[in-house]
């Protein structure tokens, strides 16, 4: 018991001391150095894990990113392709129908795009 006490004890006067000298002017100059030597070592840190990403992520993200991109413009091609088509064949239909009205009036079905009315 007394053992964790004197250790109790110790530690509570160690982070007094450390809260007492931080305050004093002449502790500044410490402060500074060990804030600059922290935000080296974290630049440094940063600057690893950084080229770690780029080299060992970022490659294999953009691989598959142009793989999928490139089915994506495929298919988005192959969409366009069968929308031209269907405007084409409907526009088509329309103008035959036209023509059958003007050629052969007064059949039934002469226009087939045209509405029946009631």
């Amino acid at each position: 018991m007394d053992k964790k006490l004197i250790i109790s004890i110790s530690a509570i006067i160690a982070i007094l001391a450390i809260a007492f000298f931080s305050q004093k002017s002449y502790s500044k100059k410490f402060g500074e150095t060990l804030i600059s030597g922290a935000t080296n070592q974290a630049s440094a840190y940063l600057a690893k894990g950084s080229d770690w990403v780029m080299s060992n992520v970022y490659s294999k993200i953009t691989g598959e990113v142009q793989k999928r991109g490139d089915i994506i413009q495929t298919e988005l091609t192959k969409e366009k392709e069968k929308i031209s088509e269907n405007v084409g064949e409907k526009i088509g239909n329309y103008f035959s129908g036209i023509t059958n009205s003007i050629l052969h009036p007064g059949t039934a079905n002469s226009c087939a795009t045209q509405p029946t009315s009631n």
